[in-house]
């Protein structure tokens, strides 16, 4: 029974395993290690994810989807083909993907997972990416934050004994700044600060955006399919802009275009860069460091390799960042790692992670000056080092009360309303007059976002305890089951043949998204792998022929390979 590591990404995930004293990622079907987080509704029922949904954003838009990730712990609802999915049920498909990739790979049965998550995910996105594996057949009791992961697996790269790290950890929907402290065998988060809704993916909608104003388009009123081609085709655009200095955006029937540089592109994001500067001030503020006492800024996430996010990291800190490791691997290299400390592996036993919470945890007291509305009194501040446990002391708020609310909050604001409510705990106490009972409040949140609350009234010496794990998503373990079952209904593609279908899904794609002479050629060519295909010729035969066809499809998207 194996235990793996997940990095389980907006935009790609990738799984990992610690074995003869390093980590090992694992392939997927096609051989590569990247996997995009991106699920389609095949017309038989069964399920497609990966390259191949990927692809099908573009051709099947009303039965596929991608970025579900940054609606995890949310109420909302996707729809593939009129049937209705929750962002962790697509999230499952995915762990169930990965999962199925690593039994092949490893020739066992995989039962447990530690899985990634961004720091700065609350509560709610906590426990709905448990939910998330639980409904994948995969037990999770330990998630792992993302900064957590890459400081792990970059301090084991680097080979230094100690230092500081500021992790920049920017994917294509969140982001996470983190400073972390490296020393012997300890790796300890100070402070994390971060954005659940900006990541590589705002790139693309600003790109797109900018080109719908440059052509007179409404992007707002785009179809379902026109939006996601032109969204690939930013994406594409932005990616292109990596090793080169300016890349065209060619889309519409009318062959549109656009040139985009990586000047323009700078000028362009200045929005998304101020977002990105107040990350990052407050993770430097809330760790009481200057930049100056920093040793390495970390790149870490796919898209934390653009140009235009390394020259203003190096404009904005007076640092160059520095890559160490692969970007887009160096998170679930950590997962992996963790993993190996989690089953006692003899030679990262002793290896220490310590771990924070990105969120103050408190309870509500009366608002004298408007009682609708209460505010936040805190017990665990934000960045409090887990395991921790705080208590506070308080009162009756009026005279002769008989009844007490302790609510359960989580967030930053003043207001209760505007954070997160976890719950609450109701108790009767003897009345008195104001300010003469006295309750005791205990948070005890532990290692795994798991929250204890007890109320002591100390003039009854009665308690009253409960344990918080969230709010809007929570489920009973009943439910949680019989939805489980019925994840399981659906079947995943099988493995077999998965190549010769990922590039008739890229045929779907490019015949759509082109127009005159090169939409010809992607028929004529779909035509011919559809005649080969028919002829049923040998496996050998299978493979020239896709083969052929991924060239003319290269040679006609300007793909180097």
């Amino acid at each position: 029974m194996a235990l793996i590591g997940i990095d389980l990404g907006t935009t790609n995930s990738l799984v990992c395993i610690y074995r003869d004293g390093k980590t090992v990622l694992i392939p997927n079907s096609l051989g590569e290690f990247l996997t995009p987080s991106a699920v389609s509704l095949e017309e038989d029922g069964s399920i497609c994810v990966g390259a191949i949904a990927k692809e099908r954003l573009v051709s099947r838009p009303e039965a596929s989807v991608a970025s579900f990730k940054r609606y995890m712990g949310t109420n909302r609802v996707f729809f593939l083909e009129g049937q209705s999915f929750t962002p962790q049920e697509l999230s499952s498909f995915v762990l169930r993907q990965l999962k199925e990739d690593a039994e092949r790979f490893l020739g066992e049965k995989v039962t447990e997972a530690v899985i990634s998550v961004p720091a700065y995910f609350n509560d709610n996105q906590r426990y709905a990416t448990k939910q998330a594996g639980k409904l994948a057949g995969i037990r999770v009791e330990r998630l792992v934050n993302e900064p957590s992961a890459a400081a792990l697996a970059a301090s084991r790269i680097s080979g230094k004994k100690e230092g500081s790290y500021l992790v920049f950890d920017f994917g294509g929907g969140t982001l996470d700044v983190s400073v972390v402290d490296y020393f012997d065998n300890v790796i300890e988060i100070i402070a994390v600060s971060g954005d659940n809704q900006l990541g590589g993916d705002d790139f693309d909608e600003l790109i797109a955006r900018k080109f719908c104003e440059v052509h007179d388009i409404v992007y707002e009123d785009m179809d379902m399919r026109e939006r996601a081609s032109l969204l690939r085709l930013s994406e594409e655009c932005k990616r292109k802009l990596t090793g080169q200095k300016e890349a065209e955006l060619v889309y519409g029937p009318e062959g549109k275009k656009f040139t985009l540089t990586i000047v323009m592109l700078a000028k362009m994001a200045q929005g998304i860069f101020d977002r990105i500067g107040q990350v990052i001030s407050d993770a430097l503020n809330d760790s009481s460091r200057t930049i100056e006492e920093i040793d390495e800024v970390v790149l870490v996430g796919g898209s934390a390799k653009m140009p235009v996010i390394t020259f203003f990291l190096q404009t904005y800190l007076g640092k160059r960042p520095c890559v160490i490791g692969s970007p887009d691997e160096v998170v679930a290299a950590g997962a992996g790692i963790y993993a190996g400390i989690k089953e006692r592996r003899e030679e990262i036993k002793d290896l220490i992670l310590t771990d924070i919470c990105p969120f103050t945890l408190g309870t509500s007291v009366v608002n004298y000056s408007d009682r609708s509305h209460p505010v936040m009194s805190p017990l665990i501040e934000r960045n409090s080092i887990l395991p921790t446990s705080r208590t506070n002391l308080y009162t009756n708020a009026y005279d002769n009360q008989t009844h007490i609310t302790i609510g359960v909050y989580q967030g930053e604001s003043y207001y209760c309303h505007e954070n997160i409510e976890l719950g609450k705990i109701e108790m009767d106490i003897l009345p008195m007059p104001e300010g003469k009972a006295c309750f005791a409040v205990n948070f005890t949140y532990d290692i795994n976002g798991i929250l204890e609350v007890e109320v002591t009234d100390l003039g009854q010496n009665k308690k009253l305890w409960k344990v918080f794990t969230s709010g809007s998503v929570r489920v009973s373990e009943e439910e949680l089951e019989q939805r489980t079952q019925e994840m399981q209904e659906y079947k995943l593609m099988p493995p077999g043949g998965i190549r010769t279908k990922l590039v008739q899904a890229r045929g779907e794609r490019l015949f759509r998204q082109f127009t005159g002479w090169r939409r010809e050629v992607v028929a004529s060519v779909m035509a011919q792998l559809q005649k080969g295909l028919a002829e049923k010729q040998n496996d050998q035969g299978i493979i020239k022929l896709v083969k052929e066809v991924e060239a003319a499809f290269d040679k006609l998207e300007g793909i180097e390979r």
